[in-house]
């Protein structure tokens, strides 16, 4: 998959976390490795204006996607590069690259920069993401339509359990509106 990577470097060069750095501070005293690798490679930029003109449009970007959340907070956004990078925008320790870079892209939804060359991947991936939210769904509908007395036929449940069961298993997808694919 990494063969998709056009290696222009704007990942590299605008990251942010779910993270504030006093969160991703204190994850690390908890002894969270990921964290404090993070925090031990990438570098904070001093202010989101800094990092903005360093890679504005996937800091534009990344700040359009984040402010669609209720909770989205500015403040507490914290964009990095990494100091590893080359003028070239080839990694100095690709190698040893820590954790996070290796499974990059984290997911199909995460926040690209424009024209990356993931988008295709990422578009596959969230297609195969709502198809198995749709296939739960259908199930859901033909087990209401078919209950006897409330209970799903052949399973020892009641439709409500079974919706409660189907809305759990949608609900890491919520954010991204899986609630009306």
């Amino acid at each position: 998959m990494q063969n998709l990577c056009m290696m222009c470097g704007k990942c590299c060069k605008s990251i942010t976390t779910n993270y504030s750095l006093d969160e991703l501070k204190q994850m690390a005293e908890q002894g969270s490795e990921e964290a404090r690798v993070f925090i031990e490679v990438f570098k904070p930029y001093k202010s989101v204006e800094d990092a903005k003109k360093a890679q504005p449009g996937q800091v534009e970007q990344i700040l359009r996607e984040l402010g669609q959340s209720e909770d989205f907070d500015i403040n507490k956004v914290t964009f990095y590069y990494c100091p590893n990078l080359g003028e070239d925008n080839k990694c100095g320790i690709y190698e040893q690259r820590p954790e996070c870079c290796r499974r990059a892209p984290t997911g199909p939804w995460a926040c690209m920069p424009p024209g990356c060359g993931f988008e295709g991947w990422q578009f596959e991936e969230r297609e195969k993401i709502k198809r198995k939210v749709r296939k739960l769904k259908e199930y859901l509908i033909t087990a209401e339509a078919i209950a006897e007395n409330g209970m799903v036929p052949g399973k020892d449940m009641s439709v409500e359990e079974l919706r409660k069961i189907i809305d759990e298993k949608i609900k890491p997808w919520k954010k991204f509106g899986a609630f009306l694919w």
